[in-house]
């Protein structure tokens, strides 16, 4: 079953006529303003990383003034924290509903593989993207970001857990086999030296790592 990623990466459809600021209004999409300029921040963040990106980009990627922008968000650094909060949110979403289906772990991996691998490229890995970003940063800020990405990795986690309990596989160690399958999904962003992707075909892809992992956690046959 092929899981279609969620419209709030799909932040280029979220366009609309220029406007002057005043009370927060929705969008032709009915997301309201606020919604509306954080998804269009996140992808450009993503593909452009932190300091690449101008306010005047995220009011020009999201249709509305710059005067909007800095309506709903103080500063460069809040807006930040409000997309990627925003990202990761959705991300988590998404990936809860895949994990809560009644399919194999291993069917479940491989879509939300085959979902990561398929979003639009070329991505800034997020741990890059933070390092740029930390500097201009408060602690708080940085925290919160970094909570919202634990929570996602603990849902997969979870569901790691639960099937290792079950004896479906075997893993010591969920917290390690959540990052060694996101590690393999990096793996299959990865481009070549002229910038073309490694592995285009994201199902397959998605298929094959997670085949690699899948080797990694099977059950001994002593169990």
């Amino acid at each position: 079953m092929r899981v279609r990623h969620s419209d709030g990466w799909e932040v280029d459809q979220l366009t609309q006529p220029r406007r002057h600021p005043g009370r927060p209004r929705k969008t032709e999409l009915g997301v309201p303003t606020d919604v509306a300029i954080a998804w269009a921040a996140a992808r450009l963040f993503m593909v452009k990383g932190y300091h690449a990106v101008t306010m005047e980009m995220v009011a020009e990627a999201s249709g509305v003034t710059k005067a909007a922008v800095y309506y709903h968000f103080a500063d460069k650094g809040s807006l930040f924290v409000a997309a990627t909060a925003s990202a990761l949110q959705r991300a988590h979403e998404a990936t809860v509903a895949v994990l809560g289906r009644n399919e194999t772990l291993r069917s479940r991996l491989e879509d939300i593989a085959a979902v990561v691998l398929s979003l639009p490229q070329p991505f800034i890995q997020f741990e890059a993207l933070m390092r740029e970003a930390e500097g201009e940063l408060s602690p708080d800020q940085v925290e919160r970001v970094l909570e919202d990405e634990r929570r996602l990795e603990d849902a997969i986690g979870l569901a790691i857990r639960d099937a290792a309990e079950r004896g479906e596989i075997r893993a010591p160690d969920p917290h390690l086999a959540v990052h060694a399958y996101l590690g393999l999904l990096r793996v299959g962003q990865s481009r070549d030296g002229r910038g073309r992707l490694r592995f285009p075909d994201a199902r397959r892809a998605a298929h094959l790592l997670v085949g690699i992992f899948w080797e990694g956690v099977q059950p001994t046959p002593e169990g």
